[in-house]
């Protein structure tokens, strides 16, 4: 397309949004319509406008270009005080804290990059984002009963389901009918994207589901688009059990269901990235919360917000392996583990009010994190012959890894003791707490790998 070309499509774009909004307005003034109602009708106009984009534009610049001016417009409509009250009404009547409208145009974007001219890569996204989300939120609205707890309030599992089959259909279709997928394949590839982009959009917080949706279903597609059905079949089954795993556990855990969700949605990620060696260490750190610590009467307060800062250093070391398919990067990743599960048993033990003797109860959480998690995971790639290293079998370099973990664990807990008064308190200090174990977990990972790093 010529520069002038350009130029008058994203005119046309533009214009087409605008009118969006103002009908929309005209539609609030003049209708009784839930404020809900109209923002998913703003949802659902954009993501229609912006579907034909990979046969409108033939480069990136004018989606960056347009993106940039939709960002601005949403800032605008949100802190100038007559746009605010004007059309800013149709997206902030819900009275929610969201920044879903300005993150609807940077995944466009970034989904217009990534799938480089390939429609069906941003298609299949586009619609889930658009149409899934949607249906999702005006079922729940009008007939969800069946009520989940999530960081963002409650949702419902109407809603949820609602999303599933409109995701499904939304992959299926066009894969059935505009590709050479198989049918066995496509309605597996559906089925999967439905049910994981499903579980991304119980996850999501403050709009950031116009975030995941798009980018989870456009890199879900990818890995899966040339699988068989067998493989498929394996996947679709591993997604269900892991999810179902962690929801048993909904009694005992003081996670809220987002978050017990997002736990299974990382043991997938783990398994399809790492394998089954790599779900260890995060199998065994949530099991030691739910099984070998005791039943609390509190209310399930930890959101994905704790999810996330336990998960963390590990996913960063995990995406790490699946971009350079590095072996001993296993080492740090089982590393962030065994530290948060050592912090999680001293942080017992700072609260205790009896003032005993703590020492010895400290060095007991080294080794219960050691020992648990950390030791049988470089034994079983040692004896199975998985190594991390790409030099083969040393026991010498697994005596000092073993070593090397047990004095990250050491350093992890020697540094967060201190810090135990000031964070818990009086008063405590439930802001510091994530942050802290994070960084923490991010040093034993750091201080476990040693032995690699300095090879690098």
């Amino acid at each position: 397309m010529t520069f002038f070309a350009n130029l008058l499509a994203m005119t046309a774009v533009l214009a087409a949004l605008g009118l969006l909004l103002v009908g929309l307005k005209a539609a609030e003034k003049w209708g009784r319509f839930h404020p809900e109602v109209l923002r998913k009708g703003v949802h659902v106009g954009m993501g229609l406008v912006v579907l034909p984009m990979p046969w409108v534009f033939d480069r990136a610049w004018p989606m960056i270009v347009l993106a940039v001016v939709a960002c601005g417009v949403m800032v605008a409509m949100r802190s100038i005080r007559w746009l605010r009250r004007g059309v800013g009404t149709v997206m902030d009547g819900v009275g929610r804290e969201s920044l879903g409208e300005i993150y609807f145009p940077i995944a466009v974007t970034l989904l217009f990059v990534l799938s480089q001219g390939d429609w069906l890569l941003y298609v299949v996204p586009i619609l889930m984002l658009t149409l899934a989300d949607a249906v999702a939120a005006l079922v729940g609205l009008r007939y969800g009963q069946l009520r989940y707890q999530t960081s963002d309030g409650i949702k419902s599992i109407e809603g949820s389901l609602a999303f599933f089959l409109v995701a499904f259909f939304s992959a299926h279709l066009p894969l059935l009918l505009l590709t050479d997928t198989g049918r066995a394949e496509a309605v597996l590839i559906a089925t999967i994207l439905a049910f994981l982009v499903m579980m991304l959009e119980c996850v999501a917080w403050r709009g950031l589901d116009n975030l995941f949706i798009p980018l989870g279903a456009h890199a879900f597609l990818r890995l899966y688009l040339g699988e068989d059905a067998g493989s498929l079949l394996v996947l679709l089954g591993i997604a269900v059990v892991l999810t179902a795993f962690a929801l048993a556990w909904r009694g005992r855990s003081k996670l809220d269901d987002s978050a017990l969700i997002g736990c299974g949605l990382f043991g997938y990620t783990t398994v399809l990235l790492g394998g089954w060696l790599w779900l260890l260490g995060p199998a065994v750190f949530f099991l030691s919360q739910t099984v070998f610590r005791p039943r609390s009467s509190e209310r399930r307060s930890h959101t994905v917000y704790s999810m996330l800062s336990v998960v963390g250093t590990g996913l960063f070391w995990l995406f790490l392996h699946s971009v350079t398919g590095i072996g001993w990067l296993l080492i740090p990743f089982t590393a962030s583990f065994a530290a948060q599960l050592t912090l999680f048993g001293v942080s017992r033990i700072g609260r205790q009010p009896d003032g005993g003797p703590r020492f010895p109860l400290v060095l007991g959480n080294i080794g219960f994190g050691w020992i648990l998690t950390y030791v049988p995971v470089l034994l079983i790639a040692f004896v199975g012959g998985v190594e991390p290293g790409a030099t083969g079998p040393d026991a010498p370099g697994l005596l000092v890894d073993l070593g090397l973990g047990l004095s990250a664990l050491c350093v992890a807990a020697a540094m967060f003791y201190p810090l135990m008064p000031r964070i818990y308190g009086p008063p405590v200090r439930t802001a510091a707490i994530n942050p802290t174990f994070a960084a923490l977990a991010a040093l034993a990972a750091l201080v476990a790998s040693l032995r690699w790093l300095v090879q690098l």
